[in-house]
């Protein structure tokens, strides 16, 4: 018995090590994949163009605590998101090649990270959950 109390002490000591040196990041990491995974589901898809270019930034941090900076690296990402006004400056009108829309066009913006934002709760939770498990699973416990 007193094995047994040693062994759950030394393991308790590694995971006690392993949460406190890498775990905030660690989770930060694996919550910017969930998270990235659900602003993909609710970014607008014409081209697939703004889907493609969004990714995993950074993860700082460490220690307790850490952060994953995600963002969309397209001309248009922050006006797909907020919108606003195009006007034009050397033509005499915009146009997508077919239609032609005046010398402005105002667009809403869709929100989609506002979206993402508001649905990914559970699955960064759920990233963070596994990273714990997994943390602890291997110091033994």
């Amino acid at each position: 018995m007193a094995g047994d109390l040693g062994e759950l002490a030394a393991a308790l000591r590694r995971a006690g090590e392993q949460l406190e040196l890498n775990a905030a990041r660690e989770c930060a990491a694996d919550a910017g994949q969930a998270y990235l995974q659900v602003l993909r589901g609710t970014t607008p898809v014409l081209s697939g163009e703004l889907r493609a270019s969004e990714r995993v930034d950074s993860v700082r941090g460490g220690g307790t605590f850490a952060v994953a900076t995600i963002g969309a690296h397209t001309v248009y990402a922050a006006f797909r998101e907020t919108g606003g006004t195009i006007t034009v400056k050397s033509a005499r009108v915009l146009s997508n090649g077919s239609a032609f829309f005046g010398r402005s066009v105002t667009q809403s913006g869709s929100h989609y990270f506002e979206r993402a934002d508001s649905a990914a709760g559970g699955p960064i939770d759920e990233a963070c959950d596994n990273t714990i498990a997994r943390i602890l699973r291997d110091a033994g416990l």
